[in-house]
C-alpha cells in the first residue's frame, strides 16, 4: 500500500508549487488596477502587504476591510473518450483587513490580515478518473502582520513588517484497488511474486476501496519590507520583498474503507475463488496496517515573493503604473513526509518547479472629486512542469483583466468595487502520472471585490 501513501501527500508540493496557489487580491482598490501597488499603494492601509513603505505619510487613523469572492470554473477532457469532468468549486471568499495609525508626520504603524497563499479545488468523486490523485484540496495560509513605516527623507520612505503565519492543509482522495499490492500473507502461499497487484488477478482499473484524508496545520513567521523613492514630483519607484518561510505541518492521516462488493475471481493461497475482497482488505486498516489512521508530519515552503514598479502622475486626473512580480517557487527541492505508523513507509518528494514572473499594468482616472475609476491588465507565467499538471492544481500561464471604482460615501467613509477575469491557457495534463498526460485542462475565473475604508 506504499503507493497510496505517496499519492496522499503528493498534493503537498503541487499545492505550493504553482502561481495558481498564490493569491494577490488582498485589497479591492488595488485589485481594480490589476494589483499594481509597489510604488503607489492605495491610501487604505493595504500597503502593509503590497508595499510596507507606503504607510509612511498616511495620515490619521484608518480601518479598511474587504473580501474577494473567487468563482472558478473549468474541467478536464480525456483524449480517448472526449469525456469532460467539470470542477465543482464553491464561491471562495478571501477576506482582508488593515488598521493604521500615524504617530507623527514621519512614523506610521499598522497591522494587516491577508492570505497570500491559498487554494481550493473540488472535483466530483463519481466518474472522475482524477479522484485517485485528489478530488478535494483545501489550503489556507493567513498572515497577520504588524508593520512600521518611516519617512526617511521627503523623497524616501521605508517600511518593514513581521508576519505571523497560520496555515492549514487538507487533501482528500480515493484509492484504486487495482494498483495496490496484495498482502504478502496471500501472495506467498499462492506462489505469486511479492508486489503482485489486485489488477493482475482481474480487479478492474478504477475500483475504489478506500478514502483518504490528510488534515494538518502549522505556523511560522516571515518578514515583509520595502521602499518607495519619489524621483520627481510625478514619478515614483518602489518595491517590496516578502521572505520565504518553511512551515512544518502536523496532523492526521485517516483512511476509511469503501466497500467494493467484489469477490476474488481466482483462488489465492488458502482463500478460494469467491471470497469477499472486502474481507481480504480488512487487515489493511487495523492498527499497524499500511492504511491505519495515525499522525503525519511534513514541511513545505511559503515561497519568497516581491515586486518592483513605478507610478507616474500624468495630470490631476490620470495616474498610470506598472509592476513586475517575481515568486521563487523554485525553492522546492525536497519535501520529507513522515508517518507515525510504522506500517506506512516515510517518503521524500522531489518537485521540479519553476520561478514565475508577473507583469502588471494599471491606471486610475479621477472622474470627479468623489469617484475614481480604475482598470488594468496582468500576465503571469506558471510554474508547474509539463510532467505534473494534475487535478490537485491544473495550473498554467494566465491573462487577467480588471476594472473597478472607488466612491466617497461620506467625508470619512470610502467604498471600493472591483471585478477581475482570469483566462488561463489550456494545458495538457494527467489524471494518472503512470501513463503521462492524457487530456486537456481548462480553467477560468471571475473575481468580485468589495471593500470599505474608514478614516477616524
Amino acid at each position: 500500500m506504499r503507493r497510496f501513501a505517496l499519492l496522499l501527500l503528493a498534493g503537498a508540493p503541487s499545492l505550493v508549487a504553482a502561481q495558481g496557489f498564490g493569491v494577490y487580491e488582498h485589497n479591492t482598490c488595488t485589485m481594480g488596477r490589476a494589483g499594481v501597488a509597489a510604488a503607489s499603494p492605495c491610501a487604505d492601509g493595504s500597503a502593509i502587504y503590497f508595499s510596507p513603505a507606503g504607510l509612511a505619510g498616511l495620515s490619521g487613523t484608518r480601518l479598511s476591510i474587504g473580501v474577494t469572492g473567487i468563482a472558478a470554473s473549468g474541467g478536464f477532457t480525456d483524449d480517448i473518450l472526449a469525456h469532460r469532468t467539470d470542477l465543482n468549486n464553491p464561491l471562495i471568499p478571501v477576506p482582508n483587513a488593515y488598521f493604521t495609525h500615524q504617530f507623527s508626520p514621519k512614523l506610521t504603524v499598522g497591522v494587516g490580515v491577508y492570505a497570500p497563499y491559498g487554494l481550493q479545488t473540488k472535483w466530483p468523486v463519481a466518474g472522475f478518473e482524477g479522484r485517485f490523485l485528489g478530488y478535494n484540496t483545501n489550503v489556507r495560509s493567513i498572515y497577520i502582520q504588524p508593520t512600521f513605516a518611516y519617512q526617511v527623507h521627503p523623497r524616501l520612505k521605508i517600511g518593514v513588517g513581521v508576519a505571523y503565519i497560520t496555515s492549514t492543509l487538507k487533501l482528500k482522495q480515493r484509492v484504486d484497488l487495482s494498483t495496490q499490492a496484495m498482502p504478502v500473507t496471500l501472495t506467498g502461499p499462492a506462489g505469486l511474486p511479492p508486489g503482485t497487484t489486485f489488477g493482475q488477478i482481474g480487479v478492474a482499473t478504477g475500483t475504489d476501496f478506500a478514502d483518504g484524508v490528510l488534515d494538518a496545520s502549522g505556523t511560522g513567521f516571515a518578514v515583509n519590507f520595502g521602499g518607495i523613492l519619489k524621483v520627481t514630483d510625478k514619478l515614483s519607484i518602489g518595491g517590496h520583498w516578502l521572505t520565504r518561510k518553511k512551515i512544518t505541518y502536523d496532523g492526521d492521516a485517516k483512511f476509511t474503507p469503501v466497500p467494493t462488493n467484489l469477490f476474488l475471481p481466482v483462488a489465492v493461497g488458502p482463500l478460494p475463488a469467491g471470497t469477499p475482497v472486502d474481507v481480504v482488505l480488512g487487515n489493511e486498516f487495523v492498527p499497524g496496517g499500511p492504511l491505519a489512521n495515525g499522525p503525519v508530519s511534513t514541511s513545505i515552503y511559503m515561497p519568497p515573493q516581491g515586486s518592483l514598479g513605478f507610478a507616474y502622475k500624468v495630470n490631476d486626473e490620470w495616474n498610470v503604473m506598472a509592476d513586475y512580480q517575481y515568486t521563487v517557487w523554485g525553492w522546492f527541492s525536497e519535501i520529507p513526509i513522515d508517518f507515525a505508523n510504522a506500517g506506512t513507509p516515510d517518503i521524500t518528494l522531489h518537485p521540479a518547479n519553476k520561478d514565475t514572473h508577473g507583469f502588471r499594468f494599471g491606471a486610475e482616472y479621477r472622474y470627479n472629486p468623489k469617484v475614481q475609476l480604475r482598470g488594468g491588465y496582468l500576465y503571469h507565467t506558471g510554474s508547474s512542469p509539463a510532467s505534473f499538471v494534475t487535478p490537485l492544481l491544473p495550473e498554467g500561464s494566465r491573462n487577467e483583466f480588471t476594472f473597478g471604482a472607488g466612491v466617497e460615501l461620506t467625508p470619512k467613509l470610502h467604498a471600493d468595487l472591483a471585478y477581475q477575469y482570469i483566462r488561463q491557457q489550456d494545458r495538457r495534463g494527467t489524471v494518472n502520472p503512470a501513463i503521462g498526460n492524457t487530456g486537456l485542462y481548462q480553467f477560468s475565473a471571475h473575481l468580485f471585490g468589495l471593500g470599505l475604508a474608514y478614516t477616524f
